[in-house]
């Protein structure tokens, strides 16, 4: 069956390319690693209904939307367009409200009639909506009861074209290692296409066991599909597991994030397991010690280890005192602006970013105004505020390293002196990593 994707005014259409153009050199920035697995489902045409997991707020729908070639559009929080303004903004920017149990007053008529047609026409006219069907978004990984309105839309589209629509439900499932913090990592799974169609027969019989069962089955995939970790302990366990093997055996964001989705499938009912890493954490931090630290400090050749990597930052010093001079104000500001805004903590991300969107910019605008000016020639300005970039990934590496030369220190003075202490430490650490 041949579909055109819904029609756009090239205004609108316009406005729509710049705003992923700038989403994705704003992801791109703010993420140091970032890694797509299972591309060959994003290649679909049609009508479909894209669904992600939402432990980051807005850039929930930026780190996936990027890699959708097609325009989506966006079912949002129906209290984002109380307000005149965004109301009639958010409404020519492919978004559809909709209201949550949690939006509507005491006495007031949950009505979603006029969302669920909007949602029909956009997927008859071969449109893709995107929604995150957990219906709120908590900075953790695991995956909250999906809410059931992704089933009802589809198949109700579905029924209303005889079952001849071919809608299809995307999942994708997001994880990051440190969602609100500036260089931290990225993941986008997407999971194969599922089809309403194939509960058509369980429609027909009764809706409502129809939609229960296609949710819960989108909730498995979705948990599947990303790291979820069940439960704040869960929570706490992988993370502390996670740090322990990436300072033990470092590896790709690729090998990591499987690496990752074992531990939580084969460690989080490990109560012996449990009690050993917070044990090991414990006493880490009551005395003063990173597991970086420890693991560095009982590596081989670690006294060697400190002595080459001192020198190192010696030697990179004075290209980091240019970088760090020139990054600085660019990179402070939107930290600095997401603190006074005083958000709660998953908005760090969208704050950061689109202040950096301004910031970044304009550093640089600035450094080639002024290369220019003291150059008196453009390529050469242009070449200089080039190399400004590779200046700021220097200074990334300097400052980390010179904060992991600050744990390894420390750890190795902790082992000279105390040697007992340190060798108990590191057997309870050894302990762990061979439980893995």
């Amino acid at each position: 069956m041949a579909y055109r994707n819904a029609p756009l005014h090239p205004f609108l259409r316009l406005i729509y390319v710049l705003l992923r153009v700038l989403s994705w050199l704003g992801i791109v920035v703010f993420y140091r690693r970032r890694l797509l697995l299972g591309r060959e489902n994003l290649r679909f045409d049609g009508p479909a209904i894209v669904i992600v997991n939402h432990p980051n707020t807005l850039l929930d729908v930026l780190v996936s939307g990027i890699h959708i070639r097609q325009e989506m559009f966006f079912l949002a929080n129906y209290g984002l367009f109380k307000h005149p303004v965004s109301n009639w903004l958010l409404r020519r920017l492919f978004c559809i409200p909709v209201k949550r149990r949690e939006d509507v007053a005491d006495g007031e008529a949950r009505d979603l009639d006029a969302t669920f047609e909007q949602c029909y026409r956009h997927l008859e006219k071969g449109g893709v909506l995107f929604i995150a069907p957990e219906g709120v978004s908590w900075m953790n990984r695991w995956v909250r009861e999906l809410k059931t309105g992704t089933a009802r839309i589809g198949f109700g589209a579905e029924d209303r074209n005889n079952w001849q629509l071919e809608v299809k439900i995307i999942p994708i499932g997001l994880s990051y290692n440190a969602p609100n913090l500036f260089r931290s990592d990225s993941v986008v799974n997407v999971g194969a296409p599922v089809w309403p169609r194939d509960w058509a027969d369980a429609w027909k019989k009764d809706h409502e066991a129809a939609v229960n069962d296609l949710t819960e089955f989108l909730e498995q995939r979705l948990k599947w599909l990303s790291i979820h970790t069940r439960d704040e302990a869960g929570e706490q366990l992988t993370g502390r597991l996670e740090m322990l093997l990436h300072n033990s055996q470092p590896a790709p964001l690729r090998e990591e994030f499987f690496r990752s989705r074992k531990l939580v499938e084969k460690h989080l009912d490990d109560t012996l397991l449990s009690g050993l890493v917070r044990q090991y954490f414990e006493q880490m931090k009551q005395l003063g010690l990173s597991d970086a630290g420890v693991f560095s400090a009982a590596s081989p050749g670690s006294g060697t280890s400190i002595f080459l990597k001192t020198l190192a930052l010696l030697a990179g010093f004075p290209f980091f005192l240019i970088g760090y001079l020139f990054w600085f104000l660019p990179c402070f500001l939107p930290s600095w602006l997401n603190r006074k805004m005083g958000l709660y903590i998953g908005y760090s991300s969208n704050v950061k970013i689109l202040a950096g969107l301004i910031t970044f910019p304009l550093a640089l605008w600035g450094f080639f105004k002024g290369a220019k000016f003291a150059l008196n020639h453009n390529w050469l300005a242009l070449a200089a505020t080039g190399a400004t970039i590779p200046l700021g990934l220097l200074t990334e590496k300097w400052l980390n390293t010179a904060a992991a030369l600050r744990q390894h220190r420390f750890a190795h003075l902790f082992a000279r002196r105390q040697p007992e202490q340190f060798a108990q430490l590191l057997a309870l650490r050894n302990q762990i990593y061979r439980g893995l």
